[in-house]
């Protein structure tokens, strides 16, 4: 790294890289790299296994200079695309841009305002009071009331990927084969008929999870806030029931949502299931349903949405492998939730269904904290833990 540098990019590397790379004390490569200086968020990195693995970060004109052309972004026109990637009917006219190996997507520097965020985040997500406020009793406080002290355009990044090319996604994001995301630790989520901006999303929940000096996130790592405020909710109900109530519970070789029991013994389970889950995991939770009500026990599906539970129940009704029959067939309109879970009950009275019941997080919530004769000591909720 240290001789006179040739005329034209020599392949170079860093044989002990760390967490850290790129080093912007480092890369690009003064002498080396034709696009010396540029920002270190714009390198690409280059991995080789010889001499010995190692790796190079460099810009596209390190790249364009190496190989005569740039071998990472070309610019296409629409109908310049393969068949597969080709829209089926264009929204999108002139050219894109299409990536054509790894680009680099630095982490988002965590800046004293996001840190804070965060950890605001990860204590309202497990039931803390956060600037006098709590997630289920306030029915999910908006943005400004948990982090509107806070630098915004700092926290902005939270949600906006600055590199993501939104506008290529606004006309290709509905197809298949659109499968690049923006690079962000919290999305909007409609949860009881609120817009969240908090929720955060795998990768956020992967961050805060991950550091010493945030609260770890209670429950379920791979779900969302939507399921989070189910599961919370539902444990408010069955309290409110004076039953015995456990959250995250192993039962008959499985993991249940919840799980509660009354006076008699009888015990009750719910699973949730929200809008991204995918079908071969809402087979998986009926089978698990399936298999500890024929143990005896009471089991209950709670939907972010009733559109969501209707595509389910329709799914399983149709799919091959799955003992579930509707015998007025599918739902083929948006019913009412009685109407629904009359029909649902009518059959498993009919022994073609093993889930007898099923309820939404805004029906569990007119059910209890909505209520105005609830029996609910606001104590007992701000010590509750779900």
């Amino acid at each position: 790294m240290f001789r006179d540098p040739d005329p034209q990019p020599k392949h170079f590397g860093d044989f002990d890289p760390n967490d850290d790379d790129p080093d912007p004390d480092v890369w690009p490569l003064e002498g080396y790299d034709p696009g010396y200086p540029a920002p270190t968020r714009k390198l690409i990195r280059i991995s080789n296994s010889y001499p010995a693995p190692h790796v190079a970060w460099v810009t596209e004109e390190y790249l364009e200079a190496l190989y005569g052309y740039n071998p990472v972004r070309q610019s296409l026109h629409v109908e310049e695309l393969p068949p597969w990637k080709q829209p089926d009917t264009p929204t999108h006219r002139g050219t894109v841009d299409v990536v054509a190996t790894n680009e680099s997507t630095l982490p988002m520097e965590l800046t004293n305002d996001r840190h804070e965020a965060l950890r605001r985040i990860a204590r309202l997500w497990n039931g803390e009071v956060v600037r006098g406020h709590h997630l289920l009793r306030d029915k999910l406080p908006i943005w400004s009331a948990i982090l509107g002290d806070l630098n915004q355009d700092e926290l902005k990044r939270l949600v906006v990927d600055s590199e993501y090319d939104y506008d290529l996604h606004d006309a290709f994001g509905h197809h298949p084969w659109f499968t690049k995301n923006a690079s962000v630790y919290a999305a909007p989520k409609w949860i009881i008929r609120k817009k969240v901006w908090y929720s955060p999303t795998l990768k956020g929940r992967t961050l805060i999870n991950r550091r010493d000096d945030i609260p770890s996130l209670h429950g379920d790592p791979n779900e969302g806030l939507p399921h989070r405020v189910a599961v919370g909710l539902a444990r408010l109900r069955e309290h409110a029931r004076g039953r015995k109530v456990r959250t995250y519970y192993d039962l008959g070789g499985y993991t249940v949502d919840i799980a509660s029991q009354d006076d008699t013994g009888r015990i009750w389970v719910g699973e949730v299931l929200t809008g991204h889950h995918n079908r071969d995991l809402n087979r998986h939770t009926y089978r698990k349903l399936a298999d500890l009500e024929a143990e005896g026990v009471t089991p209950c599906l709670i939907f972010d949405h009733r559109e969501t539970a209707y595509k389910v129940f329709n799914h399983l009704h149709n799919h091959d492998t799955i003992q579930a029959r509707l015998p007025k067939g599918t739902f083929d309109s948006d019913l009412e939730i009685s109407r629904g879970q009359e029909d649902i009950e009518e059959a498993y009275e009919e022994n073609n269904w093993s889930v007898p019941n099923w309820t939404t997080t805004t029906a569990l919530w007119n059910e209890t904290l909505s209520d105005t004769d609830t029996t609910i000591n606001p104590d007992i909720l701000l010590s509750t833990n779900w």
